[in-house]
């Protein structure tokens, strides 16, 4: 009697491996891809040199294009964008699209830019930086202060 379970429940087993291994479909495997490092929201001087840079592990992309303000950039076609000699017009945002060799897109990201313009103001110039106007500011609220702390205690 326990060799006849035994001996149905082998037999069940190997129908069932049987029909497994004969059935048919479409295997789905998932691809992990991940940015490994990214440059964040760059901020250089005016003169230095900008490099903006994307690195994606677990895809290897076939083709990459970068944008500013949403223009594409001719010749901009690496993961890496270097721009020479940054001025205030080079800030902005920067796009990079990363394409698989079938033309689908693997990735987009975003990359705010800021170019410091360091330039001395001309003479005639009067306005004043906001560190400045708030200092000034700060030092009149304090005299006011003990102006008013002086007079109550005569």
């Amino acid at each position: 009697m326990r060799f006849a379970r035994l001996g149905t429940l082998l037999l069940i087993a190997l129908l069932t491996l049987g029909l497994c291994a004969s059935a048919e479909g479409a295997i789905r495997t998932t691809v992990v891809m991940r940015v490994s490092r990214m440059t964040q929201n760059a901020v250089v001087n005016a003169g230095e040199d900008l490099s903006i840079e994307v690195n994606i592990d677990g895809v290897n992309p076939d083709t990459y294009q970068w944008y500013f303000n949403d223009q594409p950039i001719q010749g901009a076609n690496q993961k890496v964008l270097n721009i020479l000699n940054a001025q205030p017009s080079d800030a902005g945002l920067y796009r990079l699209d990363a394409f698989d060799e079938n033309g689908a897109m693997l990735v987009s990201m975003d990359i705010a830019a800021r170019v410091k313009d360091n330039a001395v103001p001309q003479s005639g110039d009067r306005s004043l930086p906001v560190g400045v106007a708030l200092g000034g500011m700060a030092v009149c609220a304090a005299a006011l202060v003990l102006l008013l702390r002086r007079r109550a205690t005569m």
